[in-house]
């Protein structure tokens, strides 16, 4: 878009004072024409009286200028707790689907169906809340999901057949789906620059919490009182995370493309007074965008971007589902005689349930994500975001190499670790870029599409992993490796670096152009 140039002319410039010959009025019309305050650059003169200029700041400044303080904490904290009750109700469903397949009489195909309807639904939230999250704002959407979420899950508890069972999973796949990305996205459009990587920690850590929370409710509840009071159980973090939500505030980002002045000022205020810092002097700039058009995100100057990104996504969320189904299937196949502690155990109605072993596995796998989560920290500060995936990618490939031979027990049960530290610390590095490499006017509908993809390669490498034979896991492996060099090759292809970068809000900044280069060019 192009804009004026406010300076007078050269005579006016010169003589310092404007020409008595020309009209008031006529001047007034000339900087009104040639300055349009809605699209102004760095300064405009306050009058046609004088030549002193109000200043003008962005989002990016007021954040900077707040720092991180108890603003962001308490954000932190309640979309930490969405995040907390999002990994609760994935986690649930390999807790409770034992004691289901014996209350419902489960045959292997509806078994397959549970994991199965909640990919396919939270792929088809995580697009449509990315879109309307953009349009309609990222507050609005996690509410109303919350709401369907709490519903959903708690229905899940009293339902009296399978297929309506399999039918509130649906819904609370979508609702999981539709949750993740805007929650990522709000937080990283309110964290200033510096902070974002750290910040994202913390979320994640809940992540973590959320899927130890699920394993301790079990050992403590599933085998004396069934999987109905596991799900009733597992709906508690839900309800605090909604009772939380309607404290938080709209993201100041989308008021400032939305063309919300007065909204995007306000909450700008309340961020600096929550912090105790000062708000920047002038006039806070807002622009006006047509948000949330999938067609954006793959525009000519992001087609490249994003396709790269896509084959991301699938690769590595092929890898950290599979992991966690592999697992299992070491112990209760004595791979590599990795001898199974698993045994079976039965509740009060005779039915097998998840044994002390199931859980310990269980309770491994979701710590194991913190060394990888803070790993993944760590490594985008030091090395930026495009280094740290290319040494993550490698360092994955050589961990799935180090489980293909049998060189003892102890070796293969490290090597099964570091494939799940490896894994997560990619995921979380990907998980702090992708948002930071979109504008905020498609930034949720870009997060949301591609994550919705991804989805498919979790879909994907479940399937693999569960057909390919379950007594020799290099079959697996195989896969694993194979992928692991094309992911390898994708983040060499990457071109964006989002460290030390200040997020992009519009067409202009994501073109390049500042304000201070149009002011410039006189166009």
């Amino acid at each position: 878009m192009a804009y004026a140039n406010p300076t007078l002319d050269v005579s006016d410039e010169v003589t310092g004072e404007f020409p008595n010959e020309i009209d008031d009025q006529a001047r007034l019309e000339d900087i009104e024409i040639r300055s349009p305050t809605s699209l102004s650059p760095e300064t405009l003169p306050t009058s046609p009286e004088s030549t002193e200029s109000i200043p003008t700041y962005d989002l990016n400044n007021v954040l900077e200028a707040a720092g991180f303080g108890r603003y962001h904490i308490f954000f932190m904290i309640v979309l930490g707790m969405m995040s907390f009750a999002d990994a609760a109700e994935i986690f649930m469903a390999s807790v409770i689907l034992k004691d289901m397949k014996c209350d419902f009489d489960l045959t292997p195909i509806q078994e397959a169906i549970i994991p199965a309807i909640v990919f396919f639904f939270y792929a088809i939230g995580s697009i449509v809340a990315g879109k309307l999250s953009d349009v309609y704002g990222r507050k609005k959407v996690l509410l109303i999901g919350m709401v369907v979420l709490v519903i959903s899950a708690l229905l899940s508890a009293f339902v009296p057949s399978f297929w309506l069972f399999i039918c509130c999973r649906g819904v609370t796949g979508f609702t999981i789906g539709a949750n993740y990305g805007v929650s990522v996205v709000y937080f990283t459009e309110i964290v200033p620059m510096k902070h974002r990587s750290s910040a994202m920690l913390g979320m994640e850590l809940f992540w973590t919490v959320g899927s130890v929370f699920e394993c301790v409710v079990g050992m403590s509840v599933m085998k004396k009182y069934g999987w109905r009071a596991q799900v009733g159980i597992t709906v508690v973090p839900c309800l605090f995370a909604l009772i939380l939500l309607p404290f938080c505030d709209e993201s100041a980002r989308y008021y400032a493309i939305s063309g919300q002045h007065d909204k995007a000022l306000q909450v700008c205020t309340k961020i600096c007074r929550r912090n105790r810092r000062k708000l920047p002097e002038g006039e806070l700039r807002v622009t006006l965008e047509e948000r949330g058009k999938m067609s954006s995100v793959f525009a000519p100057e992001l087609l490249r971007h994003s396709l790269i990104l896509i084959l991301i996504f699938f690769i590595n969320m092929y890898h950290v589902f599979s992991i966690v189904i592999l697992l299992p299937d070491v112990l209760l196949n004595n791979y590599c005689s990795a001898s199974s502690f698993l045994g079976s155990e039965t509740n009060a109605k005779g039915c097998e349930v998840l044994t002390q072993g199931d859980y310990e596995i269980l309770l491994v796998s979701a710590l194991l994500s913190v060394p990888g989560f803070l790993l993944g920290t760590v490594l985008v500060e030091k090395l930026g975001r495009r280094k740290a995936f290319v040494v993550t990618a490698f360092a994955q490939i050589i961990c799935f190499c180090l489980a293909l031979p049998c060189w003892g027990t102890w070796f293969l049960y490290m090597a099964l670790g570091a494939m799940i530290i490896s894994s997560t610390t990619f995921n979380q590095i990907l998980w702090i870029y992708t948002p930071e490499s979109y504008p905020t006017y498609i930034r949720n509908t870009a997060v949301g599409t591609l994550n919705a993809l991804g989805k498919l390669g979790a879909a994907s490498g479940t399937f693999v992993v569960e057909t390919l034979d379950a007594k020799d896991i290099r079959g697996s492996l195989g896969t694993f490796i194979a992928l692991g060099f094309i992911l390898l090759a994708a983040t060499f292809l990457l071109k964006k670096e989002t460290r030390n970068q200040v997020l992009q809000d519009t067409r202009e900044q994501q073109a390049g152009l500042t304000y201070a280069t149009l002011q410039d060019s006189h166009i």
